[in-house]
């Protein structure tokens, strides 16, 4: 059994050194090699002729190299506690460390085994040699890295030995940096004072000068004081924790009653969570009463709040052991970001100028941190960036998983604006556009169709859906020109155009006559809602009577899938200040057709090539409602183009944009640039992820004047007939504001108008007339037939079935299980579909619908 065997400490004694006075320390002084040095120097002056001129000569040139050596970096700067000479050389060395690896790669992937030679028959026959066998080795590569390091580490101990024992002694300051200044009083001396031979002294003056030449030798031999690192004081978190409830969480503190949680003291940083118990914020603490009160400098404080941390709590990270602003040079950024980067292990490299500033990367480490943490508030509180702008000015963009490129624009390339440009309007093979221009000089895409190739019309055209898109922003942050270089688009590539303003048309009156449809009323939005899904299902209806190429050329019969021009165009239905016509008035009698309007454009419309776009101002989509129809246009919202304008920094996180939210907290959009211009048009798009990149929509003082030299398209006549009177009679009400459009279209659907009858298409199936003594008879519609009507157009699953009928899932599932026995129903892989038209009633419980 083996035995723990403690080993006993040696007791060392260490001597005393005793303070020497009188006539002993005197003689001390002469323990100087300094002062016989300077001695000598000062009795070289006394020569003549050659040998002073040698002597001066040579005294001046050791001090020009002192000099050098002092004020230029290198190994003799070094200082203790700062890295040991040799690092600094690897350090430098770096570039020529990578080409030296980049060397060693390529030599162990070359092939070394020859060719093989042609033998006397004409077969190839393997050349031999003795070095196949290390060539061909398995471990070579290992064993040749094992090696290299093994010679790495032994040169570097040669270099610590030659630096311990070859050159003075560097506890001492001999080998900092110095100024001029300081080199000019240093090294001045030792070649000013050879130089005096050459004056005309009396006897004297060369004590004089003999005496002042000892003088500064025995100094500069001694001088300056050894550079022994300031002892760092022993502080645990108690000693934090009592310095924050005194400074920060006191009465008149910046967070009063605030605490530290969760406090982790390492050797050289302190880290935990702040606890706001008040309505302050927790991230509001600054820096500078945090580091008053931690005692250390502001840039080693950092204070951030994580997208999942709640406003109450922050995080804090402390660096203990700083480096002072002599050592640590500020415009090196990745050693500011090694000191005081606010995520562990994460790295700062590939500094470079661009035209608009500096862009840099960051890569995070494999564990720990991850992209959605980075915060660019973080950045520019770590690397100590100046100006009030300076958050603002940093835009990220992930990379992959782990690394984040970060573009210091200390000039917005935006802030003159982005002309209109026709070209770039035009659709590419892809269904995109260029609305504009990025922040990295790159075009702003907006995609309008998804096209796929595999599947074709008779004509060759390939198969194509809607993308439906989103825009927020305050009033005057740009959407309107956006919006309108869209309608240039739309109109240039064929397609049609409806539009509802929630501003009473006052936002798009120069389009009053270039647009297939406008409306300015809230009533006249709901229709164009209904108008849109009786189009869509008009097209399904004739789709699938069309027949289509698949990927191997064979022509099948039922097209399932939209082909634009055969024979209809895309459309677009876009609802503009939608919160307007929902949350005005949330009881009229139009809030709900248009919810359940919209929420079919977005679920069922996509195939027929009609897409919906809406632009809001409210900063949380939630407060559309609660109900199936709000739940799946905050859906629809999130599938396709999403523009976030100018905004409060919490309005992008409460956006509940679910799984396109912004992978990092977004920077606030300012209301000018520095330089004092407008940012209209300036905004973030998203590129299909959760990737945001701003961005600047092009702008043109007059886009509709430039939409009419395009071809206006408009619906086919059986297309039309289908929308209904109100798109009919549009050209009646074009004119009318939105108070009197809003009349003229309930007067129009209820089937008269002051002065004349209007003609009323009904496309609903006539019922029999109901006598009034017969109304008591009258019960609503069988579970059974809400849930085959539901089947029949387009629900599939239970829960999409009990969001249309308003049933319970429960009662849902008992009805299509009936159904399905009485052969009304039938299950396709878990999809309803229906088998049976459901002509005779079914006796049922008709107490509950």
């Amino acid at each position: 059994m083996a035995t723990t065997t403690v080993p006993t400490p040696r007791t060392t004694t260490e001597p005393t050194t005793q303070e020497l006075t009188g006539i002993r320390a005197r003689i001390a002084t002469l323990n100087n090699p300094g002062l016989y040095l300077g001695t000598g120097l000062g009795a070289a002056s006394m020569l003549s002729g050659d040998p002073l001129l040698l002597t001066t000569a040579g005294a001046a040139g050791a001090a020009a190299g002192w000099a050098a050596l002092g004020m230029l970096p290198g190994p003799w700067r070094w200082l203790p506690g700062h890295g040991e000479p040799w690092e600094w050389m690897c350090r430098a060395s770096r570039r020529r460390y990578r080409r030296t690896l980049h060397r060693m790669r390529r030599r162990l992937a070359a092939q070394h085994t020859p060719n093989p030679t042609v033998d006397s028959d004409g077969m190839l026959t393997p050349v031999l040699q003795a070095a196949n066998g290390w060539y061909d080795h398995e471990q070579r590569p290992a064993l040749i890295r094992e090696t290299t390091a093994a010679a790495h580490r032994a040169r570097c101990q040669m270099l610590r030995t030659v630096w311990v024992r070859a050159l003075p002694d560097w506890d001492k300051g001999w080998w900092r940096r110095y100024s001029a200044t300081e080199m000019a009083l240093r090294a001045g001396p030792l070649a000013a004072i050879p130089a005096t031979g050459y004056l005309p002294l009396p006897w004297w003056a060369d004590l004089v000068v003999g005496s002042m030449a000892a003088t500064w030798g025995a100094r500069m031999w001694t001088k300056p004081a050894p550079a022994v690192p300031a002892a760092v004081q022993t502080r645990d978190a108690d000693w934090y924790l009592a310095r924050w409830n005194e400074w920060i969480a006191c009465e008149r503190g910046p967070l009063p009653d605030s605490r530290l949680v969760n406090v982790r003291l390492d050797d050289d940083k302190l880290s935990a969570v702040i606890v706001s118990t008040t309505a302050k914020p927790a991230v509001g603490v600054g820096q500078d009463p945090v580091s008053i009160a931690f005692e250390v400098p502001p840039r080693a404080v950092n204070i951030y709040r994580p997208d999942d941390m709640p406003a109450s709590r922050a995080k804090l990270t402390v660096t203990l052991r700083a480096a002072t602003a002599g050592q640590l040079d500020l415009d090196d950024l990745p050693a500011v970001w090694k000191e005081f980067g606010p995520y562990n292990g994460s790295e700062l490299y590939d500094v470079e100028h661009t035209q608009f500033g500096r862009r840099f990367k960051i890569v995070l480490p494999r564990r720990g941190t991850s992209v959605a943490e980075v915060q660019a508030r973080d950045i520019a509180q770590a690397l100590d960036m100046e100006g009030e702008g300076a958050v603002s000015r940093l835009q990220l963009r992930v990379l992959d998983a782990r690394r984040i490129e970060v573009n210091d624009m200390a000039t917005n390339p935006l802030s003159g604006g982005i002309p209109l440009d026709l070209d770039a309007l035009t659709m590419d093979d892809q269904g995109y556009i260029s609305v504009g221009q990025d922040i990295y000089g790159q075009p702003a895409k907006w995609r309008l169709l998804k096209f796929d190739a595999t599947r074709r019309g008779l004509s060759g055209r390939p198969s194509a859906s809607a993308v439906h898109a989103f825009g927020s922003g305050t009033t005057g942050a740009g959407k309107t020109s956006l919006e309108e270089d869209l309608q240039v688009a739309q109109r240039k590539n064929g397609f049609i155009s409806w539009l509802a303003d929630g501003k009473g048309g006052a936002g798009y009156a120069p389009w009053a006559g270039d647009l297939d449809w406008l409306v300015k009323s809230a009533y006249g939005a709901m229709l164009m809602g209904q108008a849109a899904n009786r189009v869509s299902e008009y097209r399904y209806a004739e789709q699938m009577k069309m027949q289509w190429l698949d990927a191997e050329g064979f022509t099948e019969t039922g097209r399932s899938f939209f082909v634009p021009g055969e024979p209809f165009a895309p459309m677009v239905v876009t609802w503009d200040e939608f919160n307007e016509m929902v949350l005005k008035d949330p009881m009229a009698d139009h809030v709900k057709p248009l919810l359940r309007s919209v929420s079919s454009v977005g679920r069922l419309s996509r195939a027929a090539g009609i897409a919906a776009r809406i632009w809001v101002q409210i900063p949380n989509l939630d407060s559309l409602g609660s109900d199936s129809s709000a739940n799946a246009i905050r859906d629809m919202l999130q599938s396709g183009n999403i523009a976030l304008f100018r905004t409060a920094r919490a309005d992008v996180d409460i956006m509940s944009l679910g799984s396109r939210s912004p992978e990092f907290r977004l920077t606030p959009l300012p209301e000018r640039f520095p330089d004092g211009s407008e940012t209209g048009g300036l905004c973030y798009l998203a590129d299909g992820k959760a990737q945001y990149t701003q961005s600047r929509a092009m702008f043109h003082t007059n886009p509709a004047r430039i939409a009419r030299q395009f071809p206006l398209e408009t619906l086919t006549a059986p297309e039309a007939d289908c929308a209904g009177p109100a798109y009919q009679h549009r050209a009646e009400y074009r004119h009318l504001d939105a108070a009197d459009e809003e009349a003229f279209l309930r007067d129009l659907m209820a089937g008269r108008q002051s002065g004349r009858q209007a003609a009323v298409i009904d496309l609903a199936p006539s019922q029999p007339a109901v006598e009034d003594d017969e109304l008591d008879d009258l019960v609503p519609l069988t579970r059974s037939r809400l849930v085959w009507d539901a089947v029949d157009h387009g629900a599939r699953r239970n829960k999409a079935i009990s969001e249309v009928t308003g049933l319970k899932p429960t009662n849902v599932a008992n009805a299509t299980a009936r159904l399905e026995r009485l052969d009304k129903l039938r299950k396709v892989e878990r999809d309803w579909h229906t088998a049976e038209l459901l002509d005779t009633p079914l006796a049922e419980n008709r107490s509950a619908s």
